[in-house]
């Protein structure tokens, strides 16, 4: 069996292409959610891979033994504590502040319930029963910290079981310069990547800031990126539950979609601000804003601005819908690039330099008043972009298919995993 180990969105949004692959060529493959407080079972992802016939659960469900009273009696307030957070967390928006206070104590409580059954029962041994009953021929994780949930003990006992251990990508870097977050330092990379014996990166500007970081060049491969694969994005088109509802388009209407990086990279938060009502104030463009996931405490510099908060709605409809997308860093504007939308990079807004702006697929906006006159200038001709579409071609080439001129992505990843853990075997 191949077991991939999932904890939240993000990773989800790239692993998710990977085990579709792996299940179509008929490899054993399970997903197990080692994070008890995200509701895996509202994830569309993680349920068309169940309605294909991949175990999809919480680790925490299918590997659970009881151990005694005390062990039971933690396990059940745990599930209830973060059942009661997941059910105020569905209506957040909605909710009293009661109810939103009723939830974040919930949450709390269920994570320090989680805390004790973690370094009281799931320890190493309780790792190698996994491997075992499971009859793991490779773990997968996302390149996750060891020292979160259950991924130290699991990587722990698959040395000491001879089983391979793969550390996948669950975003892809395209700042070209290195200082962009406090915490991203060449000693966290390192106790980051080292426990792996496989590290899989989408790009070489990855393999290079590992590399630099002290990590052996020997365990990092290059194979692009799963979740923006051609494959993918053609399925996952197919199996996205709409939110945005269908109208007859305006004959001269724009259709804008912001998605700006997380405001602690390194963001101008004032100009941030500014560009909102910007954008709120245009005529005849419609324009949506989806805020960083993990905003955090900067989200009240989305609101009242005019702006549809689209918070709510997947990226890939938001990319769909859009004629237009507006990115500071994100890697939503290879989305963008891949179904042949426009791609305006908000430079302003951050004091990063970017892949993208680099080799030229985009069109590069270094003020407020260019923003407006580029919008304008789309709406009346939604062909007429200043770049070239050769630096688009190398943008993709570079990040999609991880600098290969093979573009079977997904194909490369699942027999990369596969080989590895065949040879490992013999």
């Amino acid at each position: 069996m191949f077991l991939f180990f999932v904890r939240h969105f993000n990773d989800i949004d790239h692993l998710t292409p990977v085990v579709w692959k792996m299940k179509k060529a008929n490899h054993p493959v399970a997903v197990y959610c080692m994070n008890p407080r995200f509701d895996y079972r509202n994830d569309y992802r993680l349920g068309f891979l169940k309605d294909m016939g991949v175990t999809v659960d919480y680790l925490h469900n299918q590997f659970d033994g009881q151990r005694g009273r005390f062990h039971e009696l933690l396990n059940s307030a745990m599930r209830t504590a973060y059942a009661v957070q997941q059910r105020f967390a569905s209506d957040s928006q909605g909710s009293s502040f009661s109810k939103r206070l009723i939830g974040y104590l919930a949450g709390q409580a269920g994570t320090l319930f989680y805390k004790l059954l973690r370094f009281g029962y799931y320890d190493v041994q309780w790792a190698r029963s996994i491997l075992e009953n499971s009859r793991a021929r490779a773990i997968c994780f996302d390149h996750v910290m060891p020292g979160l949930y259950v991924v130290g003990n699991l990587l722990q006992a698959a040395r000491e079981m001879a089983i391979p251990s793969f550390s996948l990508p669950h975003g892809v870097l395209l700042y070209t310069n290195e200082a962009t977050k406090p915490k991203s330092t060449d000693a966290r990379r390192l106790a980051k990547f080292n426990g792996f014996g496989y590290i899989i990166v989408p790009n070489r500007l990855r393999r290079d800031l590992l590399v630099r970081s002290g990590v052996s060049a020997e365990k990092i491969f290059v194979l692009g990126c799963a979740r923006y694969s051609n494959e993918w994005l053609e399925q996952n088109t197919k199996i996205i539950p709409r939110r945005i509802e269908t109208t007859a388009d305006g004959k001269n209407r724009l259709k804008v979609v912001f998605m700006p990086s997380k405001p602690q990279a390194h963001a101008d938060l004032g100009r941030l601000s500014t560009t909102c009502s910007l954008l709120g104030d245009l005529k005849n463009i419609d324009v949506m804003i989806k805020p960083h996931t993990r905003a955090g405490g900067e989200k009240h510099l989305f609101k009242g601005n005019n702006l549809p908060d689209a918070s709510h709605i997947l990226t890939a409809e938001l990319c769909e819908w859009a004629d237009v997308s507006l990115v500071v860093g994100s890697s939503v504007i290879t989305e963008a690039l891949m179904r042949k939308k426009p791609a305006l990079y908000l430079k302003y807004l951050h004091a990063n330099t970017t892949l993208f702006e680099e080799l030229g697929a985009c069109w590069t906006i270094n003020n407020e008043a260019e923003l407006k006159n580029a919008l304008i200038s789309l709406q009346k001709n939604k062909e007429g972009i200043p770049y070239p579409a050769a630096g688009v071609l190398d943008y993709i080439k570079e990040v999609v298919y991880g600098g290969r001129s093979e573009k079977d992505v997904l194909g490369n990843y699942e027999n990369f995993i596969v080989g590895r853990a065949r040879d490992e075997a013999d």
